[in-house]
């Protein structure tokens, strides 16, 4: 019965792989509309597509953290009988824990790029208030400097 549930946490760990694999492929994807500066729709889109494949991850996780605690005591009972799956099983959790970090240095980078990104946005648009608050006031002063301002007229003749 143990090996069953070893097959279980070994096939987890693939999919988890794959997941990842993904979920590293949509932050690539990201990097690339940032840098090519595409409209932010489509960065939110990506967005969207990377949370859906964490909430999937999410949900392997909490299965494997329970099938793990299920067989816990048991599998420490009966090491030396499972050592090659169980080695397997390290060897996926390594692949996994790189996969991790290498997503965790490209959304580390994405941030920053995207930080940069809405800085210079906000610049633009603190500019175009300025430019429009001067045409403004420019149009304010030269009216008044075309205005004839009211004269008293003598009506007698």
């Amino acid at each position: 019965m143990l090996g069953k549930y070893l097959k279980i946490l070994s096939e987890s760990l693939d999919k988890k792989a794959g997941i990842l694999r993904a979920i590293e492929d949509k932050s690539k994807e990201q990097k690339e509309l940032i840098e090519n500066t595409a409209e932010l729709e489509d960065i939110d889109a990506n967005m969207d597509a990377k949370d859906a494949l964490i909430s999937e991850l999410i949900s392997l996780d909490e299965g494997f953290e329970a099938l793990y605690d299920k067989i816990r005591s048991e599998l420490n009972d009966h090491k030396d009988e499972h050592k090659d799956e169980i080695a397997g099983i390290q060897d996926k959790i390594r692949t996994v824990m790189e996969l991790s970090t290498s997503i965790e240095a490209i959304e580390a980078r994405n941030k920053a790029e995207m930080e940069k990104r809405f800085s210079f946005e906000k610049k633009n648009i603190q500019d175009q208030r300025k430019v429009s608050s001067a045409a403004y006031d420019y149009y304010k002063v030269s009216n008044k400097l075309n205005a004839v301002t009211p004269q008293f007229m003598d009506k007698k003749k």
